[in-house]
């Protein structure tokens, strides 16, 4: 069974409003100001609640939900910090060497700029509000397709469809949506934050919360971090009917009925 082991840090956590949480490995924490953020981590923030999170190399990413951000570990073919967010409001302060932030269609990079992501599965929104930003489409097997350049002041959205479409200003409706506090330049205020606080236990996660990262394009690596939770025999019963979807989880629970077979007697 898989047992999660200690990461490098990505970040501090400077603001908390409302309840958001953190999974770590497959155990759920209350999230609250100084937490230290590591790779792997998933900060989830429930309806109207923000968490405010800053990076190691100073940039700033706000999350406002319902949101999820999961905080990618760092590959080597790549300096930038993944946040990926398949749901919610984000506001992103980049410094270089930039931020990139992965949505389920495309991925934005922000090298030096503000930019605010709105994210509801394959429905997405930018506003560059600073600087610039590059969209990048995703092939199927994850690698970088083509790429579009959007300027400071542009507003690009896909449909759920896939149509792609671009202004130069937000629309209405995006500007009435935004968060209030995204109207002010995000406060930088890692330096006073000293204490480490020591992470407080909520729950382990539950399957229902696990599967949709089960279903994306990590599967094999949630499945390992999940692999534990079996034990749980409500967790596992969740599990069973969709078990062809999991080939270690199954290696695991049936191993009859991967044992080799016995050669006939001659």
């Amino acid at each position: 069974m898989f047992a999660a082991g200690a990461r490098a840090e990505t970040g501090i956590v400077t603001l908390v409003e409302g309840s958001p949480r953190l999974l770590r490995g497959a155990t759920w924490y209350k999230l609250v100001a100084a937490t230290r953020v590591e790779e792997a981590d998933i900060v989830e923030a429930p309806d109207r609640a923000q968490a405010q999170i800053e990076l190691a190399a100073g940039s700033v990413a706000n999350l406002v939900g319902a949101g999820k951000l999961h905080f990618v570990p760092r590959q080597a073919k790549s300096p930038l910090p993944l946040l990926n967010m398949p749901a919610g409001w984000l506001k992103v302060v980049a410094k270089a060497p930039g931020v990139r932030v992965r949505t389920l269609p495309f991925d934005l990079v922000i090298v030096e700029g503000i930019a605010v992501v709105r994210a509801d599965g394959a429905t997405i929104e930018v506003f560059v509000e600073s600087g610039s930003a590059k969209l990048i489409e995703l092939a199927p097997s994850g690698a970088d397709g083509p790429g579009r350049d959007i300027k400071s002041g542009e507003y690009v959205a896909r449909s759920a469809t896939g149509a792609l479409s671009s202004s130069q200003r937000p629309p209405k409706s995006f500007v009435d949506a935004l968060p209030r506090h995204f109207v002010d330049p995000l406060p930088t205020l890692a330096a006073k934050i000293k204490p480490k606080p020591t992470l407080v236990v909520d729950r382990d996660i539950t399957y229902a919360e696990a599967e949709p990262w089960l279903a994306g394009r990590d599967r094999p690596v949630f499945e390992k971090r999940f692999a534990s939770r079996l034990r749980d025999p409500a967790f596992r019963a969740a599990a069973l009917p969709n078990l062809a979807r999991y080939p270690s989880w199954d290696r695991m629970l049936h191993p009859e009925k991967y044992a080799p077979k016995a050669e006939p007697v001659k």
